[in-house]
């Protein structure tokens, strides 16, 4: 079984970075501007939930509400504020607006929300 959650993370993996070089780097016109930003959202999203379902395979079993409402919820809201920031012209602050494009250019962020949601609200 370790085989075949292993074999997904590769493909996964894989996929993603797939996806990245052959797909996002033709939507980066205007045109496609929200789509670029909901992709560039979910797909390390995604990725986070996927290896979050494999540490709970391996009983790693947490229920924390302040890794929920310490890193879980405040890091899905500053990743998801980029994505609604392109869809819907938001009035943020210019300095909002550059906190939050500065800690989403490397996705990480994102990756964080979905390696913490799944483990801080099972039991």
């Amino acid at each position: 079984m370790n085989l075949i959650w292993l074999a997904g993370l590769v493909l996964v993996i894989f996929s993603r970075n797939y996806f990245n070089q052959n797909v996002l780097w033709r939507l980066t016109t205007p045109d496609d501007a929200i789509l670029y930003a909901w992709l560039q959202f979910a797909l390390p999203f995604l990725t986070g939930l996927y290896l979050s379902l494999l540490f709970m395979w391996n009983n790693f079993r947490m229920k924390d509400t302040s890794l929920f409402f310490m890193v879980a919820l405040p890091a899905l809201i500053i990743a998801v504020l980029n994505p609604l920031a392109v869809t819907f012209p938001l009035p943020l602050p210019d300095n909002i607006y550059w906190f939050v494009t500065t800690l989403n250019s490397e996705n990480y962020l994102t990756l964080v929300a979905g390696l913490t949601l799944i483990p801080s609200r099972t039991y």
